[in-house]
């Protein structure tokens, strides 16, 4: 069998390419600290911004991904517990109508003392969440998500070095919640 060099590989391997939008959690997606005057901990203290959930949708019935990525901090410097995490994650995932095909997000933190919990390969700006997500949805839906095809969205240098580090362009949160790129990538 002879290849084409310029063919892609979803064309030699039959797979399916999709976009992904990669989005930060707190100050991009809900309101964070700097909305609110506190972290986030409890799912009681969610508030997704308004207009959110139907930016998100707007992508989802074009046929993207839609993955929350989030440094957690808190979790190893005992602000908040693995179970309120992902419970508030569960209802950021509720109010914007299950939005997200994936949400991950990183409990380490630089400052503690335990080695174990200051050192890892996720927190942004680390790509590792984002990497950790693709390779979890190609395994669930057969697709791949090439990098040149994905979106990341934040509201901070953090996240802005996270889709560099990941080789993914980046919106910053404003820009993207007033919505005004959706008629320019056809989301409307």
């Amino acid at each position: 069998m002879t290849r084409n060099p310029s063919a892609s590989r979803s064309q030699i391997t039959g797979e399916k390419m999709v976009r992904v939008l990669y989005c930060d959690i707190d100050g991009t997606i809900r309101k964070g600290k700097d909305e609110l005057g506190y972290f986030v901990n409890t799912a009681d203290q969610v508030q997704v911004f308004d207009g959110v959930k139907d930016l998100l949708w707007r992508y989802r019935v074009r046929g993207w991904r839609i993955v929350g990525i989030s440094n957690q901090g808190g979790i190893a410097l005992g602000h908040l517990t693995r179970e309120d995490c992902a419970r508030a994650m569960m209802e950021t995932q509720k109010q914007t109508g299950n939005a997200f095909d994936k949400l991950a997000w990183c409990m380490h933190h630089p400052s503690v003392d335990l080695l174990e919990m200051a050192v890892c390969w996720c927190r942004k700006p680390k790509p590792g969440l984002v990497i950790e997500t693709a390779l979890a949805m190609q395994e669930q839906f057969d697709e791949i998500y090439p990098p040149h095809l994905g979106l990341f969205v934040g509201d901070r240098e953090e996240d802005e070095l996270c889709a560099f580090n990941a080789g993914l362009l980046f919106m910053d949160a404003l820009a993207w919640r007033d919505g005004v790129h959706a008629r320019e990538i056809g989301l409307m």
